[in-house]
């Protein structure tokens, strides 16, 4: 569960849908579904019954405990063992829990990994 130290905490619950890209402040949950691009100042977890459908999704740090379609950026990210993740992961540090479902790949461990990449 996310510190609640950062400020007012962003919920999505379950029976909630977002279509467009969501940005926010501060901790955000996400139970519900968004299908967009999420950018958050702060830590993202994205609870058992989330899911993310997008192209981006950024944050300081980011919990995955549901489904994420979409490339994440991060200082930090950690897929819990009901994750299910595809896409490409770019962070400084990188957790996935036994039973974890990634498809995709991850640029993990060095300062270069979150420099944006380059456009050709």
């Amino acid at each position: 569960m996310l510190g609640r130290k950062q400020g007012v905490l962003t919920y999505l619950g379950p029976e909630t849908e977002v279509l467009g890209d969501l940005r926010a402040k501060g901790p955000v949950r996400i139970d519900g579904l968004v299908k967009g691009s999420v950018y958050v100042e702060g830590e993202l977890e994205v609870g058992r019954t989330g899911r993310i459908e997008g192209e981006r999704v950024e944050a300081q740090a980011i919990q995955v405990h549901g489904e994420v379609k979409a490339d994440l950026l991060a200082q930090k990210v950690s897929l819990g063992k009901t994750a299910r993740f595809t896409g490409t992961v770019r962070a400084q540090a990188l957790d996935v829990e036994a039973g974890a479902v990634f498809i995709g790949q991850s640029l993990a461990g060095e300062t270069r990994a979150l420099e944006a990449p380059k456009e050709a």
